[in-house]
């Protein structure tokens, strides 16, 4: 039966909308119309293909089975996101038992280079403890380096955290983190995602989980961000720049790592108001 004479929920709709379009390219329309609406108009454009075949409904019970997909405006929906304006999600997929809205209202993201120096991951692990101890969340992607030793500083505490993944929560970016993603949901955090299970990683998805990571929090930390500036630590710290979120610079001395030879680096970090701080104590006296 076709999806276009069946009829669907918002949820079912919502989730066959991000699966095939960007919020952005739909975003006027769910506004005028709604999201069922939206999707049939969609579907009614194409006779044949995957959208054609796309069943919303029976999509939507498939993949429920992984992860819960959390609509605007319900409980648990964080208020943060409504700064993404008509890059605000469709919905987020969600896995955990931690209330995603409170989880968030306190959060701030950590994040930075993969190929950090001992010295970077270090003052990562700082960060977190002293985060978790003053009752704040720890959010990050799950990349190695930086973002990984956030997450397992306060894994160890037993604290709840957020993960943001650029694929669906049945699988892990990058693959070889799935220990570490598997257990957030499971001492109260939650892994989200704005992809539905059986989507890959890919740029577009990193470069909109940035937007989400920065989104999620109420302050942005970078910790020896790469030299390339299309890099997730720095599209999010651009985006958080760009919703009025602040960014602090962590600065290390670790070997190998010298920001002076980072020229774009530095210079994105100037033009978003970037501030610096050189310990996990000031940052948090940066943030009362």
């Amino acid at each position: 039966m076709s999806s276009v004479s069946t009829p669907i929920s918002e949820r079912a709709a919502r989730t066959a909308l991000a699966t095939f379009r960007a919020p952005a390219d739909v975003h006027m329309s769910i506004a005028a119309v709604g999201a069922v609406e939206t999707w049939q108009r969609l579907a009614a454009q194409h006779t044949s293909g995957p959208i054609a075949e796309y069943q919303p409904e029976a999509e939507l019970r498939t993949a429920q089975l992984t992860a819960e997909f959390v609509l605007p405006g319900e409980d648990h929906w964080p208020g943060g996101l409504a700064a993404l304006q008509e890059d605000c999600p469709l919905g987020l997929w969600v896995r955990g038992t931690g209330d995603l809205r409170q989880l968030s209202e306190n959060a701030v993201a950590v994040t930075g280079g993969r190929a950090a120096s001992q010295v970077g991951t270090a003052c990562a692990a700082d960060v977190g403890r002293e985060l978790v101890a003053a009752g704040r969340t720890v959010v990050s992607m799950l990349s190695h380096g930086i973002d990984t030793a956030v997450q397992q500083t306060a894994r160890a505490s037993g604290s709840p955290t957020l993960a943001v993944l650029p694929c669906g929560l049945d699988n892990c970016h990058p693959h070889n983190q799935a220990e570490l993603m598997m257990a957030v949901p499971h001492r109260g955090g939650a892994a989200v995602s704005a992809y539905r299970p059986g989507t890959p990683a890919g740029r577009n998805s990193l470069a909109y989980s940035a937007q989400l990571l920065a989104a999620l929090a109420n302050a942005l930390v970078l910790i020896e961000p790469s030299a390339d500036t299309m890099t997730v630590p720095l599209e999010a710290a651009s985006a958080a720049a760009g919703i009025g979120c602040p960014v602090f610079h962590m600065t290390t001395t670790g070997p190998g790592y010298e920001l002076s030879r980072r020229g774009k680096t530095r210079r994105l970090l100037r033009a978003i108001g970037a501030r610096r701080t050189e310990n996990a104590a000031a940052l948090l006296d940066a943030l009362h």
